[in-house]
Formats: C-alpha cells, structure tokens, sequence
C-alpha cells in the first residue's frame, strides 16, 4: 500500500470549480492586485480568528517582517525557539532586531521557564512558534511578556484554525500566519496574513505592504511590495469554506495514531485546553533514521522538519544560544508522517501497524 505524504492535485480537485469562477470574476473586473476578493479574504479571516483586523500579505515571512516592524522592534533582542522553519528567525534579523534562542519543552514549542532565564536588559519581545500546529503555553507567555513589558508575536504559520483557549493568532500584540500551498489553509501560490486588534498597527502595515503608501500619489515612509493578489485571496476563500472540516478530519487521523502508537513512540505533548491544527503529524522515535527506512519500504513516505535546529545554521553564527538540550535532542528524533484529506483511514492504519512491526 502506497501512503504518499502530500497529494496537492487531490487538495485542489475539491476547488476546481470555484477556483475557475474566481479566475472568471478576477479576468471580468481586472483588478489583479489587492481589490474585492482580498478585502473580502480579510473579513472573513479576521472574523474567523476573532480579531480586529487582518491584514493580507504576499507571505508568511514577510508577515512576520512587516509586523515586528510595524510594532518597532527594529532593534534589540527578540527571544525565539531554535526549533522551527528558519523564516521565524530570519524575519527578527531582516526587521532589524537580534534573535536571542531559548529552549523547548515537551510541546516542543519554547519553554517559558527558558524564555524567563533569557530575558534580559536589551529584550523587546517573544515571538513564539506553535510548531506543527500545537498551540503554545500562551497563557503563560502573555503573564511573562506583560510583567517585562515585551511584546508578545505569534509566528502561526503552521497553525491556523489551532485554539487554546481562543484561535492562535489573536493571543498576542500581533500574530503572523502563512498560506502557503503546504499549510492547513494554502493557497495555490504563496500568500500571508498579520493579525492585530490594533487600529493603529492596521493602519500602519496597510500602508507598509505598499511601499508606505498612504494614497495613490503619498507615501509615508519607505517600504516593500507585499501586496496579496486577487486570485490567491479567492483561491483562499474557496477552501476557507470547508476548514473546519478539514481541521476535524487531521484531528480525527491524528487521534487514530495517537491510540495506535502510545507505548511505541512518543508524541509532542499537548498543553492543557489546546487543540491542534495538526500541520504536521509529528513522533519521536529513538531510531529514527532506521525508522524511516523501513517506511520507505513499506510504501510510506515521510518527513523531518527540520534536520537542523536554526542555532545550528551557517547562517545563525555568531547568534546568542544558551543551553539547549532539549532541542538538539529532539531534532534527532522527529519524524513527520503522513496526514491529510489525501489519505483514509486504512493508509493510517499500515502507517501505525507498519511502525508497531519495526519496534516488536
């Protein structure tokens, strides 16, 4: 039996009709850049997650970007986690700032203990990573960051439609979410989103996605492109339709092989009161590259995200990285399976029987 990790053109057959429309009403009023569908996408997203304003963008990095900017952490130290996609560090450098790493802890998101020992004089923020869609501690970062006046920024790439207590994204000063075609929610192309309950940062990174734009002929202040397109913000409200159905069928696969493995593998713990979005289905196993080897034969095609921890990166040399234990020891544990609309249920059971046969 074949269990593929990812199947896009299974992903968009749903879609296909109500793209084409988008592409019909998008060729008919010509406006192929920002305009009806995106102002749209941005209600409709914004309600969704239940904040203010959201403002769309042409991706999850410059999300990020553009949102430290807009809360001017241009400068000084931003505690992050070394465990993630690299754009979560690279964002805090190209804003200007310094990434500072923390540890993680069994969610496998920054530990808040960690974040604690690493705040110090020149902090100005936490950005923290819900890391494969498993929401973080963000009650307590929202004590921690309060009681030392930082800014709290949630990099939500891989969680949209996650809750803990409320959605992620609207649990921070801003949260910073990618569509990218691989996320829970993507497009057909790259694509972004800033969260704020703020006017004043909304009315700053409207402008800011557009060269600081404030009218067609003014412009405020120097800036970049990063302007959302009209047929990914449609492409993007077409699937939205159907997202918490989708969120229910990863979080149904990802029960099942929670049930199947316990005792075999270990799984990412879960915080109290979290409900992941589940991007990614992620394990921890001791033999994990033997591991992966003998899915491969069983027809199971898997991942690692990510290989290498970012304060391990050429290009993170020279960053400041405490202590790290716990990241550098789960890096050479975590195995991605396969987990999605693409796939029923008797693939995931030769997932799980195929790992219990490896371990007996």
């Amino acid at each position: 039996m074949k269990v593929p990790f990812l199947d896009m053109a299974a992903r968009y057959r749903p879609y296909r009709d109500r793209m084409h429309d988008v592409l019909d009403r998008v060729l008919d009023h010509g406006q192929a850049v920002l305009g009806p569908e995106v102002e749209a996408f941005e209600r409709a997203v914004a309600r969704y997650v239940g904040c203010g304003h959201a403002i769309a963008v042409g991706n999850g990095t410059d999300a990020l970007v553009l949102g430290l900017k807009a809360l001017g952490v241009t400068s000084g130290e931003v505690i992050t986690t070394p465990m993630s996609y690299l754009a979560s560090t690279s964002a805090i450098v190209l804003a200007g700032a310094t990434p500072v790493f923390a540890d993680v802890g069994a969610d496998l998101n920054l530990s808040v203990d960690a974040v604690a020992r690493a705040i110090g004089p020149a902090s100005r923020a936490i950005l923290v990573v819900h890391l494969a869609g498993n929401p973080a501690a963000m009650r307590e970062f929202q004590t921690l960051a309060r009681r030392h006046a930082l800014y709290l920024i949630e990099d939500c790439a891989q969680a949209f439609g996650a809750e803990i207590g409320a959605k992620v994204g609207n649990l921070g000063d801003i949260g910073a979410v990618s569509f990218h075609p691989l996320k829970t929610l993507g497009a057909v192309g790259d694509a972004g989103a800033i969260f704020t309950n703020s006017e004043r940062v909304a009315t700053h990174l409207r402008m800011a996605r557009n060269h600081g734009h404030s009218s067609r002929e003014q412009c405020e202040f120097w800036s970049v492109n990063s302007r959302l397109d009209a047929l990914q913000a449609g492409f993007l409200l077409a699937m939205m339709e159907d997202i918490d159905s989708v969120l229910e069928h990863r979080r149904r696969q990802a029960k099942r092989y929670i049930e199947g493995l316990t005792g075999v593998v270990q799984f990412p713990a879960v915080n109290h009161g979290a409900k992941p979005s589940y991007n990614f289905m992620y394990i921890l196993a001791s033999r994990r590259d033997d591991l992966r080897a003998f899915l491969a034969i069983q027809g199971i095609d898997t991942r690692i995200h990510y290989p290498i921890p970012i304060h391990r990166l050429e290009s993170a040399r020279g960053l400041a990285a405490g202590p790290i234990p716990n990241a550098d020891a789960f890096t050479d544990q975590l195995l991605s399976l396969p987990l999605g609309t693409h796939l029923v249920d008797s693939q995931i059971d030769h997932v799980i029987e195929s790992i219990r046969r490896f371990h007996d």
